[in-house]
């Protein structure tokens, strides 16, 4: 145990210099077990090691109870009854080897009580017997887009569970079922299924996009949790072809951003600063809502905001602050700061999304703002139409492509030294392609 901290006993009793595990048990429980306390030698008098057998014996018990009342997740299921088989078929083998020492004709049937085992253990039993596994326990892919989820081996992005959940809800909802199992999808429901999102105009890139996130979730039973499905991933191979259906947005003109300005003047917190940060950094605006305190930061003496584009430092950009803006932002730090918040505008804490994004709610607010105050005509504007203007600006003023990409987060570059090594230019070099974005660069 950690120095300082009592040591937490919980359900474990002394006796002698042996701990015991003893807890009364919930009615399910004890109606399956046919007891009301369970209790337990946990065959140690060292109170750590007692304290991990309890937890254990913890976890079992809840799992049981969850399966006997039918509230397990499918991957937990499946995991509990792959260990169950693993049990079965090791006791039989044992017994196979004794049965031959002893000259006696015994298999774990012989020692089972079925009216004792637990639906899981029925389902275990009846593999073991047959070689075919029960329907119930069957891997889905619902168990599996769990286990894809929560896999410990790889971070997941919020937005891209939140996706590829999505494209699983679709699937079953086109198939008009709760769940399924892996081994029961054909290509005809997934051909089924791309014909219908297309009739009900969804674009051939987000019915494509669907497929990615079932397919993945596909591979991942096949590769990670080793299941033995023998048809190829049928979410593969349907050649949408999807194309560009989006063009890029057009950038602001000099009126455009003066008359933003101008309506926000009055304003304070992320409704001042929010606008006046996408013109003078080019970044997206999930980028900005998920800035955190300690995303202000000095390198090589030059302030700079670190924006995280993905998981890890690696996927994150330093962004000098421009002079017009430095002052602002110290004072919003300072703010935050006295409100207790980790993210340098609190307000967008409250929305928050599944998907982890905090923008929906500042994105609706700028459309709302450009809608009143800018006039769009023709024009295809939004808050990303200020990352085009900064970049357009800074390739006007002579900025090479290859600082362009370090301040906007673009591609850099595609040899391995260009995008693993290479430390990309001065601080003093990017703050000085920052300072050439003005308004009165622009027309």
């Amino acid at each position: 145990m950690a120095r300082g901290k009592r040591p937490d006993k919980r359900y474990l009793r002394q006796r002698g210099n042996v701990w015991f595990f003893q807890k009364r048990l919930s009615p399910v429980l004890a109606q399956h077990l046919g007891r009301t306390i369970l209790q337990q030698t946990t065959e140690t008098g060292d109170l750590d090691e007692a304290c991990r057998i309890r937890d254990r014996l913890l976890a079992d018990l809840a799992d049981l109870e969850a399966e006997l009342k039918g509230n397990l997740s499918p991957a937990r299921k499946r995991k509990l009854f792959l260990d169950k088989l693993q049990e079965l078929q090791e006791a039989n083998r044992e017994l196979e080897r004794q049965a031959a020492d002893d000259e006696i004709l015994l298999d774990v049937h012989d020692v089972v009580d079925p009216e004792k085992l637990t639906p899981i253990e029925v389902a275990a039993l009846k593999a073991l017997n047959t070689g075919v596994v029960p329907a119930e326990v069957r891997l889905s892919i619902c168990g599996a887009l769990e286990d894809w989820a929560n896999s410990p081996l790889v971070t997941r992005k919020a937005s891209t569970v939140s996706k590829n959940t999505r494209a699983v809800t679709v699937f079953l909802s086109s198939l008009r079922m709760d769940d399924i199992a892996l081994c029961e999808v054909t290509r005809k429901q997934v051909r089924d299924f791309v014909t219908q999102q297309l009739s009900q105009n969804k674009t051939r890139q987000t019915v494509a996009n669907y497929l990615a996130g079932l397919s993945a979730i596909w591979t991942h039973a096949v590769d990670v949790m080793e299941e033995p499905l023998e048809t190829d991933n049928p979410f593969k191979g349907h050649r949408l072809r999807p194309k560009a259906t989006v063009k890029s947005y057009d950038q602001f003109r000099r009126a455009d951003i003066e008359a933003i300005f101008q309506a926000t003047e009055g304003e304070t917190g992320i409704a001042f600063l929010l606008p006046r940060l996408g013109f003078y950094t080019g970044a997206r605006i999930s980028e900005l809502c998920a800035l955190r305190i300690t995303d202000i930061q000095q390198h090589q003496r030059v302030w700079c905001l670190v924006i995280r584009e993905g998981k890890n430092r690696n996927a994150a950009r330093e962004v000098p602050i421009h002079h017009d803006l430095l002052p602002l932002i110290k004072q919003q730090l300072e703010r935050a700061r006295q409100d207790g918040s980790e993210l340098l505008f609190p307000e967008v804490a409250q929305s928050q999304r599944k998907d982890g994004s905090h923008s929906a709610k500042a994105s609706q607010w700028f459309s709302r703002l450009l809608t009143k105050h800018v006039s769009r005509g023709n024009r295809r504007l939004g808050f990303h139409s200020f990352r085009t203007t900064a970049i357009t600006i800074m390739a006007d003023a002579g900025v090479p492509e290859e600082i362009v990409v370090w301040i906007t987060g673009h591609e850099r570059g595609q040899t391995t030294a260009n995008r693993v090594y290479n430390r990309g230019p001065s601080f003093k070099t990017r703050l000085d392609a920052v300072h050439k974005i003005t308004v009165e660069a622009l027309h």
